[in-house]
């Protein structure tokens, strides 16, 4: 019997046991300040990091306490009042919070809202007296040590300018620097900067001396109570001035400082959830130490470049992010497969360049004994001058042809010794070097597939695959590749345009689609590679019997001798100056045989300095679904809406006007703002307005910005943006604004009638 009983006591214990481990721990994160803040996002990101290296059940809370942009006493209030309410039917197991705020709130608060909860707490630079059951990670700033490095770095400094705003925040650090670690001028020369508005704090970094040093701390509000970002404040100090700038914390390295002694707040979140682990596990919180986090040199290799800083003179604990990577993993097997199909891709091309200079080199001797055969002293004296010239060109172009095989060749064999020699290198520096090769590989194969061509069409046995397809389609396509080479090659001031006309939206022809896009792909990476600042726009037009197509760019232009051979073979512009562009010279010879076989025409219109505008057409026959629909889009015009209002946002009055025109005889009232602020107070006002045509560029308040607000009071009222800019990723800005439609600049005003029948009908 006793064994029995003995039995079932540890049963019950067991079950015990495993029901209590089942429980889940109920844990409330308290931020001080707003998501979004890199600081906040970075504890936040350490601290759950941290709790789930337990495998403890948890139900986690966030709440952000948005200290920074809303600080009054009546808003703390507003805080209780809501944890309150929320959370009155819910027990903590334990709390985690984030800088002062948020702790001396639940000093004030924590027993009357959730009782006697233990408190973990991070990133917190104010000394207080903690109550029990209160432990967790406290800043320490090295102000003296960051002093030190500037003064060793810039030993011929003229003064040290200590940034730090007039918040709770800057009053702590500027107690701690001034009072406790900076209390005299002797052995530094430094100023405070503190009591200013953006503005007047933008203008004074910029007029400072060219040896002056800058210490940002935390200046997130001006004396205007204006609020900036972290991101935001370094980025506009970075505009407004080329001086040296230190910082912290490491949420503005890689952002314009060149570094410091920097305290991380991913750290102290991770040590924080670490700790509340340990207190979710049982161990008395009394126990536990408060602790000081941990701070650690860090430095952007960029800035210490830019400032002609050398890396012996930093502390050897140093970590340098940005630097160049030299070196990178891979096994051997893969290293030996890139290392042959390299070998193989070059014997490729030049077996393939070997016969084509052969073919070349019988042509121009056959030429040259007809002529010698044909023509008179004259005329051979012109053709000896002719071959010359070609031999030149054909000695330019070689040289040409042998860089462009090398560099690819250069990348792929170079990386491929480092990851044959090097074992020590990470999977994501790995993988890019794998992308290297294959992007190398790939530009060899692009160069055989062109001197292929040339040969076709030299030979005359270029094969044509005609069929019909949407012009509309290869367009869309050709714009998404020339947006995404445009953002790898990082010319993101160029605007990408593609001009459709909406009567020829849905045009059908009979060609080869994959021909004619070559040639449009040849002259939009001309265009790109051409251009550095401006835009590129590219389409269509019918200029019967014919469709034309066009690639207009801003880009350097063509003088009158250089449109002149533009099209030749083995030539470029760049022959006549340095070659700063690159490229194999075969681009334009190729389009212009290609358009040639499609029995078309190519020509060139520019002016050196003001860009270029290529066109080329092919002959076209129209479908005859395109036909009809055309003909029934033409007849298509009673759009009517009678007593519909519409609210036109539009500053530019000539625009304003042309929309009035376009509706004067549907029936509709209008109503006009001048600026997304007074669109967004019309729509609040007025219940009659039934819809918005919202320009995206406004004053005061963008289009964008005012919808999300109007969408806010109003979720059913249809917004249709109007815009000029047509990029892919414009488009998806202004639908994730909240706009239900969008039409493109120049308006066509009957897919503006369309648009807005579509929601008034």
């Amino acid at each position: 019997m006793k064994m029995r009983y003995l039995l079932i006591a540890i049963v019950c214990i067991l079950l015990g046991v495993q029901l209590q481990a089942a429980e889940k721990k109920n844990v409330l994160i308290l931020n001080s300040y707003h998501k979004g803040l890199q600081w906040t996002d970075e504890i936040q990101k350490g601290i759950k990091t941290g709790l789930n290296s337990s495998k403890l059940e948890k139900e986690i809370y966030t709440e952000f306490f948005d200290s920074k942009r809303f600080f009054d006493a009546s808003y703390k209030q507003v805080l209780v009042d809501y944890l309150m309410n929320k959370y009155q039917n819910l027990k903590f197991d334990i709390i985690i919070l984030s800088d002062d705020y948020a702790l001396t709130f639940l000093f004030e608060n924590r027993d009357s809202l959730f009782g006697d909860v233990p408190v973990v707490f991070s990133g917190i630079n104010n000394p207080h007296i903690y109550p029990s059951s209160y432990t967790g990670i406290l800043e320490d700033i090295k102000y003296i040590e960051s002093f030190e490095l500037i003064k060793k770095l810039h030993p011929n400094y003229s003064k040290i300018y200590f940034i730090v705003d007039e918040t709770k925040t800057g009053n702590i650090i500027y107690d701690r620097a001034f009072r406790l670690y900076l209390p005299e001028q002797g052995e530094f020369n430094y100023e405070f900067l503190r009591n200013y508005s953006f503005d007047e704090l933008f203008e004074k970094v910029s007029a400072l001396d060219d040896n002056a040093v800058l210490m940002l701390t935390a200046f997130t509000k001006d004396r205007n109570n204006e609020y900036c970002s972290y991101d935001d404040i370094i980025k506009n100090l970075r505009k407004h001035t080329k001086l040296p700038i230190y910082g912290s914390w490491d949420f503005y390295l890689g952002n314009g400082i060149v570094g410091g002694k920097l305290n991380s707040g991913y750290n102290q979140g991770l040590r924080a959830g670490e700790i509340a682990n340990q207190v979710l596990e049982g161990k008395n919180i009394n126990e536990i130490n408060i602790e000081i986090s941990h701070s650690k040199y860090y430095f952007d290799y960029v800035e210490l470049k830019s400032h002609k800083i050398k890396r012996r003179y930093l502390p050897k604990s140093s970590i340098i992010i940005n630097h160049p990577l030299s070196f990178l993993v891979e096994n051997k097997q893969q290293t030996i497969f890139f290392s042959i199909i390299s070998i193989l891709l070059l014997i490729i091309i030049m077996i393939l360049w070997f016969f084509l200079m052969l073919k070349k080199r019988k042509n121009n001797e056959e030429i040259k004994f007809r002529k010698n055969l044909e023509i008179s002293n004259e005329k051979l004296l012109l053709a000896k001058e002719k071959i010359e010239e070609s031999n030149r060109l054909k000695t330019a172009f070689i040289a040409n042809m042998s860089h462009e095989f090398r560099t690819p060749m250069n990348g792929i064999i170079g990386f491929s010794e480092l990851l044959k020699d090097d074992s020590k290198i990470d999977n994501e520096t790995k993988k890019r070097y794998f992308e290297i090769i294959q992007e190398s590989g790939r530009i060899l194969l692009n160069l055989v597939d062109d001197i292929i061509d040339l040969s076709r069409i030299e030979s005359s046995k270029l094969r044509l695959n005609y069929k019909e397809f949407k012009i509309a389609d290869v367009l869309d396509e050709l714009l998404s590749f020339i947006i995404s080479e445009r953002d790898n090659l990082k010319k993101d001031n160029i605007k990408i345009l593609l001009e459709k006309e909406f009567d020829y939206q849905n045009l059908v022809i009979y060609s080869d689609k994959d021909r004619l896009k070559q040639v449009l792909h040849n002259l939009l990476s001309n265009a790109l590679k051409f251009t550095s600042k401006g835009s590129i726009r590219f389409g269509f037009y019918i200029e019967s019997p014919n469709i034309v197509f066009f690639v207009k760019d801003t880009g350097i232009g063509l003088s009158d001798d250089e449109r002149g051979i533009i099209f030749d073979q083995f030539r470029q512009v760049e022959d006549y100056g340095t070659r700063k562009f690159g490229g194999s010279g075969l681009g334009l010879s190729l389009s212009k045989g290609i358009v040639e076989n499609l029995k078309g025409h190519i020509w060139v219109d520019s002016e050196k300095g003001e860009g270029s505008t290529f066109l080329f057409s092919i002959p076209y026959k129209m479908s005859p679904e395109f036909k009809n629909e055309a003909k029934e889009k033409s007849h298509e015009s009673n759009y009517e809406w009678p007593n519909k209002t519409i609210l036109i946002v539009e500053d530019a009055i000539i625009s304003y006007q042309l929309l009035t025109k376009f509706l004067k005889d549907c029936k509709v009232s209008f109503l006009h703002a001048e600026d997304g602020e007074q669109a967004v107070k019309m729509c609040n006002i007025n219940d009659d307005i039934d819809l918005v045509l919202m320009d995206v560029q406004l004053p005061i308040m963008n289009g964008l910005e005012a919808t999300r607000q109007i969408k806010l009071m109003k979720p059913n009222l249809p917004i249709i943006a109007q815009t000029a800019n047509a990029m892919v990723d414009d488009r998806a800005n202004i639908i994730n604004a909240g706009c239900d439609d969008y039409i493109a600049k120049p308006i066509n005003r009957y897919e503006l009638y369309e648009k807005i029948n579509n929601f008034l009908q």
